[in-house]
């Protein structure tokens, strides 16, 4: 599929409230795998100066923040910072809300002279049709031994556009559902649009890169990795839905990685 003829940040700023309708403080894909993950790798403490990179309606700024974290939460999508900044109270403490475009260097430039302690950039690189900005950026943001925690659909399992399987195999004493994915392509980069929330207005544009091609671009930028977890769901308790991930409990919907920059 053809590159997008607009920026891709019109998009999310005509379906950003849409979003953060449908999200609000976090959906269970948020609550469930990608923050808890977040949390054991980003490990933030009082105190620390941490950057949210592309903080869509900020649910993750304010929980670093009432956990007495200083935050600088930026996007690149005007909408999703006025309904950060509608959703943030006295209770959240205080949230520098930036716009910033994480594809563009220039952009990067309003945080020179800054150092930061950590950076947080969750579920978002996907959506970019460059990363090495970001990535070349932050680096030169940290602290030495700083830290970058991120998060993906997974490559392998998820933005490749895997299709969905269900069948019933003869196993032991009687007939027992198995529930997977059907991978087709996974080696190979592209874009392409994407539902990303049910019923979202209009599609929005995914850019798919295996791990090896996210990994190399992180240590080519001069990180190191130190941390990885493939979060998944539990096993369905209830759920009748064969295309929910819950039915697929061996199957890790994102990957969250940690990489450091060195002292």
């Amino acid at each position: 599929m053809s590159e997008p003829k607009e920026n891709p940040l019109a998009v999310w700023n005509r379906i950003a409230a849409y979003w953060d309708n449908y999200i609000g403080d976090g959906n269970d894909f948020q609550r469930v795998l990608i923050m808890p993950s977040t949390d054991r790798l980003l490990n933030p403490q009082p105190g620390q100066y941490i950057l949210d990179i592309a903080c869509g309606n900020g649910n993750y700024a304010r929980q670093l923040s009432r956990r007495g974290c200083q935050v600088l939460a930026c996007d690149g999508a005007a909408a999703f910072l006025t309904a950060a900044r509608k959703r943030t109270t006295a209770a959240d403490g205080s949230i520098d809300y930036l716009l910033l475009d994480a594809t563009s260097p220039t952009s990067w430039q309003q945080l020179a002279g800054r150092q930061f302690d950590a950076t947080v950039c969750s579920m978002a690189m996907m959506d970019m049709p460059t990363i090495d900005p970001l990535l070349l950026a932050v680096h030169g943001l940290l602290k030495p031994g700083g830290i970058l925690v991120f998060s993906l659909p997974h490559p392998c399992f998820n933005s490749n556009n895997p299709k969905f399987t269900a069948e019933l195999v003869n196993e032991g004493p009687g007939f027992k559902q198995v529930f997977g994915l059907q991978i087709e392509k996974y080696l190979s980069e592209f874009s392409d649009l994407t539902m990303g929330l049910l019923h979202q207005p209009e599609p929005h544009w995914l850019w798919h890169r295996p791990l090896h091609v996210v990994l190399n671009k992180c240590f080519a930028a001069g990180w190191v990795m130190d941390g990885i977890e493939e979060p998944a769901f539990p096993p369905a308790t209830g759920t009748k839905n064969p295309f929910s991930m819950e039915r697929r409990p061996e199957i890790p919907p994102a990957v969250v990685i940690r990489v450091r920059k060195p002292t």
